[in-house]
């Protein structure tokens, strides 16, 4: 799927609830104990690698974007 340019505030918006997500499972990392930390870790670390690839997503559409501009 291509991401038109008026989608990119949608995007964005989903990178901000990933890294939100991300937050969530780093603070309940922190209120339980092991072995589960470690789980609530690694679902910190993808909702931020999906946050990270969406915002590079955001990015390169719209330099894509003003190249066509």
């Amino acid at each position: 799927m291509r991401l038109r340019l008026s989608d990119a505030s949608t995007v964005a918006a989903l990178a901000e609830h990933y890294h939100a997500q991300a937050g969530i499972c780093r603070q309940m990392a922190l209120m339980t104990v092991s072995p589960f930390e470690d789980g609530w870790l690694e679902l910190a670390a993808e909702w931020t690698k999906l946050a990270r690839e969406t915002e590079a997503r955001v990015a390169l559409e719209r330099r894509l974007h003003e190249t066509k501009g």
